[in-house]
């Protein structure tokens, strides 16, 4: 039998983008962030949530693919090792796929493959490789002890 997931899609620049359910502590509404000392590629600014500093990631321009322009929400994305924020378009809710029909012809990077349904073609994130790369863009650490 397979297995059914909660994933949650979100838009970048249209496409939608999915990522396990397991993986997201919340999603709030996009705000202000403080400027970031460092230069690193794709970390566009720190916020405050809750007591907690987080670094806020662009994972566009981390992959050299463009930009998020006009973020209307940001996702927590809670790692083993660290929590980070994404900037995201627009968040289209929580949705069932199967991993057992995920394509992974197209897998690469942080996406681990795509699933189509109704149409559209969904990238399928892998938690791990996402963090993976977000790890060589900053360290989280670093950026904390500057403030």
């Amino acid at each position: 039998m397979a297995t059914t997931e909660m994933w949650v899609v979100v838009q970048l620049n249209g496409e939608p983008l999915a990522f396990p359910a397991t993986l997201i502590k919340e999603v709030v509404p996009w705000q202000p962030l403080n400027p970031v000392p460092s230069q690193a590629t794709g970390v566009m600014g720190m916020v405050s949530l809750r007591g907690e500093t987080l670094a806020v990631m662009d994972v566009l321009q981390m992959n050299g693919i463009g930009s998020v322009d006009d973020p209307s929400f940001m996702l927590v994305l809670d790692f083993p090792e660290s929590r980070v924020g994404l900037a995201v378009d627009k968040v289209e809710g929580v949705q069932y796929f199967s991993v057992d029909e995920m394509d992974s012809n197209m897998a690469g990077g942080y996406i681990q493959g795509t699933l189509t349904r109704e149409d559209r073609l969904y990238q399928m994130v892998n938690p791990h490789a996402l963090e993976q790369l977000m790890a060589q863009f900053t360290d989280v650490g670093t950026l904390e002890d500057t403030n």
